[in-house]
């Protein structure tokens, strides 16, 4: 009996899957640019030049229809909330133009830079009072639910304008959305998690019609503001689409972006401590914890035609799943790509924010929450250490990573 192949073990139901992603990944990848994977019956792509000739050609490899969250769900879930509901059906990462352009110009517009920069100093406050509060606790921290979580979603919050007392509430609906998307679930969990996607929809359009009446500065109001000014023209389910992928998009990745970084900082010691000694360059150092901690390891796409991708034939109509993991790790583009290395020269040529029309919205954000949670730790927390022995579980999911917990000992 032949052992399994690499793309045969490659399956988040497999117990082994989070401790050997990376190297079945690895073995995919050295084999062939792309590799058949029957558990999820998609072609992956694990090169770094194939993911992008991928996600460079809109027309040969289209994001609409191209994954299905609904095939697993329990028609008692899907009565509850409808894959035809808005932040399915018009959820700006699954579409294509001209509605991808409809959906993504408002965002763009209202995502602007000097938006960006203003939330700067309260991003550098939301870290040192999270960091106060870790250090009054004292001892041992888990440092997802201390700072890795909080800090996104009050971000995300005050970017929209949402009270920051919703963020648990938020929290939980954000959980609903992965879940939902989940196969294997038991019926009763996806039950709750279409609940909470009803409840999460709900939400937004109360915030609409909250701002509608009492404008402020956050990215809802202006979304609004330039529709009533004629520089829009979203229908109130787009704009609840737009909201929704905004806010889940936001602050999930970052959020798992920085368990990551704080948990390979931290088994890496050596460059824990060159953070901790200020002898990196922050930015470098931002881009090489997005290329090594990535958290979101591949998105979809199907073919338009008989296509190939770096020589291998691919039908029209099959699914492609580009690995933006397996790409951040390609030993043709990056040198010794297991390490996490800084400096490392071209560092920024991850593919973590994607390319082309579906690039990320948000890349400044996430970057800047990302430098100073990792930064102004580093310098408060200098013996800061994972808790010997702590098991260290993954989500187990092939599109997401992120450890669910970061046990630490301040000293």
């Amino acid at each position: 009996m032949q052992n399994p192949t690499a793309a045969e073990q490659f399956d988040s139901h497999n117990p082994r899957f989070a401790a050997d992603r990376f190297a079945l990944m690895a073995q995919m990848r050295a084999e062939s640019p792309v590799t058949l994977v029957p558990a999820l019956g998609v072609y992956a792509v694990t090169r770094w030049q194939e993911v992008r000739d991928v996600l460079g050609d809109a027309e040969a490899f289209a994001s609409s229809q191209a994954f299905s969250a609904g095939l697993h769900l329990a028609p008692e879930a899907t009565a509850i909330y409808s894959l035809a509901s808005p932040m399915f059906a018009l959820n700006l990462i699954n579409v294509d133009k001209p509605l991808h352009k409809r959906l993504r110009d408002p965002l763009m517009s209202a995502f602007h830079i000097k938006r960006i920069q203003s939330l700067a100093p309260t991003v550098i406050a939301d870290v040192e009072e999270l960091l106060d509060s870790i250090a009054a606790a004292g001892g041992q921290i888990d440092l997802l639910p201390a700072l890795c979580r909080p800090l996104p979603l009050r971000t995300i919050c005050r970017l929209m304008g949402l009270p920051l007392a919703d963020a648990e509430r938020l929290s939980g609906w954000s959980d609903a959305l992965i879940a939902f998307q989940t196969p294997g679930l038991p019926v009763e969990v996806q039950i709750g998690a279409a609940q909470g996607l009803r409840d999460l929809e709900n939400y937004i359009r109360d915030m609409i019609a909250q701002k509608t009446e009492a404008p402020d500065e956050s990215l809802i109001s202006a979304l609004i503001r330039r529709r009533d000014a004629g520089e829009n023209d979203l229908s109130d389910d787009e704009l609840v689409a737009d909201i929704g992928v905004v806010f889940f998009a936001g602050h999930e990745t970052t959020v798992n972006t920085l368990a990551n970084a704080f948990h390979t900082l931290l088994t890496e010691r050596k460059q824990w401590q060159a953070v901790v000694s200020g002898n990196v360059d922050a930015e470098n150092l931002t881009d090489e914890l997005l290329r090594h901690a990535t958290s979101v390891m591949g998105l979809y796409r199907r073919a338009t035609k008989d296509t190939e991708i770096g020589g291998v034939p691919i039908p029209e109509g099959a699914t492609v799943w580009v690995s933006y993991g397996a790409a951040n790790r390609d030993p043709a583009k990056f040198d010794a790509p297991e390490t996490l290395r800084c400096p490392r020269e071209g560092a920024r040529q991850h593919v973590t924010f994607g390319l082309g029309a579906h690039y990320c919205v948000g890349p400044l954000l996430a970057r800047l929450q990302l430098r100073e949670a990792v930064i102004r730790t580093a310098q408060r927390f200098p013996e800061m250490r994972l808790v010997p022995g702590a098991v260290v579980p993954e989500i187990p999911h092939h599109g997401l990573r992120a450890p669910i917990t970061v046990p630490v000992l301040l000293k």
